[in-house]
């Protein structure tokens, strides 16, 4: 049985408080504008830290001796907040980060400066989630889904209660509210109601509604109090992320044009169900909340703005009220950029993951891909160059300035060891564009959505790459509402969860005065998991036919790592399975026989560095039709006519590999008891040779110390139970890197050595 929950606490409200709960109520502020235009002037900047606008230049702040003397409140101030004809500015706060509940009491008291009566208003909105009774369904307005979704987390939030304060008199005012309860309460269950108030957070707003004259703000003081009073102290700080991205603030300061790369799944580009659609967010209007563009819509920016709206603000909906697309437009506002400075290069797509995603990165780093809606979520039609001039214009070339981490909803890739592979394309963009930064913001659902927001903690520790806990935010959030209103069916966060991801993601780029030194993110340190080697190389794709993909459903791998694609003749019920070595690593998803850069059948890299690997897949009819497979960094293959080798009476003869393997084209034929020696640099090595019927063995010893001793006469058993002698390779081990005297030598027959591969995995 379904239980109301009402949340007002009764103590709640004589639990007084006279801390500040907005953030920045002195509106401290950096300017940049000396920097950007080579002119004076770091007394006045375009918006304070913490604080939002509709579009740049609507506000300035300015520091108090250089605002008029008659404006100025009684007191010391810092600085003032100049608010031009009809424009507004304001704060939003989760209740969690106030350390608010329902039935709290809100005041708020703010010092202006007005020249026409009424002209300054303030409001103190009560923020929540849309619900309603019922059903609704997109086909009723004329789209082409028919599927019928609850009436509850459409769009944006909606206002629980709206406090409205002007006075008539002119010159200095004060503008009080007072006792304002925090409404909330809501029904346990999927279904949506009119009677529920999923309330989420407080809203501070300042109107100037004059059309002549500037209107100005001070100090204002919003408190946990049934009386307006002066704010003694601050509950929350500024963060300080901003030093974690030095050269991405830098670039955002000087408005020079940045390139920005997300990474992680369909909850990233804002995919969700229903569609995020633009609404009527209009409370007053008949058609509150009805959807007026599909949610596939090209053509979404006329209806939203008419024709201001720049096609540069992202192809359709779902990009546009992501996260990322709300931090793109907060950035714009921030820095006075236009959207043509900030692309946001969306890799993350529908049914993807990070693992995945290693096959694209080389292409999504480069843009090598046009823009494409459902390839990186910019409008098709035009070229990088046309839609982005500067950037791809610059001298350091088009590679991303920072990389987003938002979500690993679908990861799953070597589970638990997914962190490698969160590390191994961290690493991998270092090494290819090591002026690259990242950010971390990852997506949690209740605080279980993925394992993955442990992971980027402890890179973010390793790496000093900031972290922006939505995750805790979003958890501590759902003690005071039902979580299906912020994720009403499958996952998949609606709009105004993204709004309530990108508050927290924009705090990365909140910068005041006194600036304080920049932390350059660590370049390439010791990694946090070894695992993570095998995923930071290049790929190498093969596409069938080639000899590397035989018996048409399997393939030796280079190393450990690898994305396939391809499928069987079977129903969806029936096992996908994926075989190494003749063992299950994992079940793959449905057919996906086409190669992707950002989609794959099956992804998979948790093995022994530097033996032989092969990859099966199981079914009827099963078959691989790509595949690519990760090289690790500062791999060297020494092969059997490699000049370096001792080889006394060894005979050097020609090979030809029945698998493709990377093995080269010549074989040190060893008889009984022969021997040869190689010295090389490395940290682990990797011997390569033939299985052949009534072979010997095969023996290593590193640095006069043996290691192992292997039969090289044992043919591969395939799924179907064929048996085949094909190429072999076995691992030293890791060792610690530097020279080493390796040499082999066979016993109790001949022996067909390859070559050796060596690696360094410092």
């Amino acid at each position: 049985m379904k239980k109301n929950r009402a949340i007002f606490l009764s103590a709640a409200a004589d639990l007084a408080d006279g801390r500040n709960i907005l953030l920045n109520a002195l509106f401290d502020f950096h300017a940049f504008n000396n920097y950007r235009l080579g002119v004076p002037g770091s007394f006045e900047g375009t918006q304070p830290a913490g604080w939002s606008t509709g579009r740049a230049g609507d506000i300035s702040v300015v520091r108090a001796a250089h605002v008029p003397a008659n404006a100025l409140p009684e007191f010391f101030v810092g600085n003032g907040v100049k608010v031009s004809p009809t424009k507004k500015f304001g704060q939003f706060v989760t209740l969690p980060e106030a350390e608010l509940l329902a039935g709290d009491t809100l005041s708020l008291l703010v010092y202006g400066y007005q020249e026409q009566p009424g002209a300054l208003k303030v409001r103190l909105k009560i923020m929540k989630l849309d619900s309603e009774d019922g059903e609704w369904s997109p086909g009723t307005f004329g789209f082409a889904d028919t599927r019928t979704f609850p009436k509850q987390a459409r769009g944006e939030l909606v206002a629980a209660v709206t406090r409205e304060a002007a006075v008539d008199s002119v010159g200095k005012i004060e503008l009080k509210i007072e006792n304002i309860v925090i409404p909330g309460h809501f029904t346990d269950g999927d279904k949506s109601r009119s009677s529920d108030i999923n309330t989420v957070g407080v809203e501070v707003e300042f109107e100037n509604t004059g059309s002549a004259s500037p209107a100005w703000i001070f100090a204002p003081s919003l408190t946990k109090n049934s009386k307006a009073r002066r704010a003694v102290g601050n509950l929350r700080d500024l963060p300080d992320l901003y030093r974690h991205i030095p050269r991405t603030m830098t670039k955002l300061w000087k408005g020079e044009a940045l390139h920005f790369l997300l990474m992680g799944s369909s909850i990233d580009r804002g995919s969700a169900n229903p569609p995020l659609y633009v609404y009527d967010e209009n409370h007053q209007s008949s058609s509150f909340k009805h959807p007026l563009a599909d949610g596939y819509d090209d053509k979404f920016r006329a209806v939203l703005t008419g024709s201001d709206l720049e096609e540069t603000m992202l192809a359709e909906p779902r990009h546009f009220y992501s996260y990322a697309g709300r931090l793109k437009r907060e950035l714009m506002n921030m820095f006075t950029l236009s959207s043509d400075k900030i692309l946001l290069n969306f890799m993350a797509c529908d049914g993807s993951c990070v693992g995945e995603a290693h096959s694209g990165l080389k292409e999504y780093c480069e843009l090598m891909l046009p823009p494409d809606p459902n390839v990186n979520g910019n409008p098709r039609g035009k070229t990088w160059a046309e839609l982005y001039p500067e950037l791809t214009a610059r001298r350091e070339g088009v590679c991303p300035d920072l990389v987003i981490f938002g979500s690993g909803a679908n990861e799953k890739t070597d589970t638990p060891d997914e962190a490698a592979v969160f590390e191994g394309a961290i690493r991998y963009i270092q090494r290819r564009y090591p002026h690259t930064e990242f950010l971390f913001c990852m997506f949690q659902d209740r605080g279980a959505h993925t394992p993955n927001d442990g992971d980027l903690q402890a890179l973010a520790l390793r790496y000093q790459i900031p972290m922006v806990d939505y995750g805790l935010v979003g958890d501590q959030l759902t003690r005071n509402i039902n979580p299906l209103a912020l994720i009403p069916i499958d996952g998949h966060p609606q709009a105004a969860v993204h709004y309530i991801w990108a508050k927290q993601l924009e705090r990365a780029f909140y910068c005041v005065d006194p600036i304080k030194a920049g932390q350059a993110q660590l370049h390439l340190p010791e990694r946090m998991r070894f695992n993570s080697y095998l995923w930071e190389g290049d790929m190498v794709t093969f596409t069938a036919p080639n000899p590397r993909i035989f018996r048409s459903n399997a393939a030796v791998l280079e190393d450990t790592a690898f994305n396939l694609w391809g499928g069987f003749d079977g129903k969806e019920k029936d096992t996908k399975e994926v075989m190494v070595n003749g063992k299950p690593v994992g079940e793959a998803r449905v057919n996906f026989e086409e190669r992707d850069l950002r989609n794959s059948y099956f992804r998979h890299g948790n093995l022994i560095l530097g033996d032989r690997h092969v990859v099966e897949v199981a079914g009827a009819n099963a078959r691989i039709t790509a595949i690519d497979m990760k090289v690790c960094p500062g791999r060297q293959f020494f092969g059997a006519n490699n000049s370096q080798w001792s080889r006394g009476k060894v005979k050097v003869e020609p090979y030809s590999s029945v698998t493709g393997s990377p093995c080269g084209e010549h074989a040190l034929v060893f008889d009984d008891g022969s021997t040869a020696s190689i010295e090389l640099a490395g940290s682990c090595f990797s011997l390569s040779w033939a299985d052949i019927p009534n072979g010997g063995n095969l023996t290593l010893a590193i640095d006069d110390r043996l290691l192992w001793s292997n039969a090289a006469n044992a043919p591969y058993k395939f799924l179907n139970g064929e048996t085949v002698f094909i190429e072999n390779r076995r691992s030293s081990g890791v060792l610690v890197y530097g020279p080493h005297k390796i040499k082999i030598s066979s016993q109790g027959g001949t022996v067909l050595f390859l070559g050796i591969f060596s690696y360094d995995t410092r």
